[in-house]
């Protein structure tokens, strides 16, 4: 029985009867590696310097998966959006809990920046708890929006020096807002 999956470099022959499939796309990534490894066939992982490109599957199980990409894309598409509207309400009424005065404003900026989708910020993370992420999102927005915090690092003040500066400032505006803890 082949290898389910061995890492190549770019400059390897592609195998016959295989095309590649570049890093990106998730659900076509996913599909072709499961179909493939389904098959008892080889997946090969294209890597250069320690970076995935993309992976070699069969050509026809490629095939078969970009024509099953493009018959369920509005499917999916709709899923995402249902997803990822469930979890900007369920960040909303959590902001709503942990922050009952905090100004509509900078609520509707905590929920828009911090849970911004693909954003790589806290509110995306599936590591943390929702009331964490909540707290993070709405203690960077202080520190950035209501503080000085990012003009002391312009000025060449380091993080930990700028965030002691400022710490004050960012606990008196949680509790305002209506966090008791005034974390951070």
């Amino acid at each position: 029985m082949p290898p389910r999956e061995v890492t190549v470099s770019p400059r390897n022959a592609m195998p016959e009867g295989y095309a590649f499939l570049k890093k990106g796309i998730q659900y076509k990534t996913l599909h072709s590696r499961r179909l493939t490894h389904a098959a008892g066939k080889t997946v090969y992982v294209v890597e250069s310097n320690k970076k995935i490109l993309g992976i070699r599957v069969p050509k026809d199980i490629l095939s078969r998966v970009h024509t099953q990409a493009n018959e369920t894309r509005a499917a999916r598409k709709l899923t995402t959006e249902k997803r990822d509207t469930a979890t900007i309400r369920q960040a909303a009424a959590e902001l709503d809990s942990q922050f009952s005065k905090i100004p509509e404003q900078d609520r509707e900026l905590v929920l828009k920046h911090g849970f911004k989708k693909h954003s790589g910020r806290v509110g995306r993370t599936n590591l943390i708890p929702l009331a964490r992420k909540v707290l993070y999102a709405v203690v960077a927005h202080i520190r950035h929006r209501h503080t000085n915090y990012d003009t002391l690092l312009d000025g060449g003040m380091s993080r930990d020096a700028a965030k002691k500066t400022i710490k004050k400032k960012l606990q008196e505006t949680l509790r305002r807002w209506g966090n008791e803890q005034g974390r951070r």
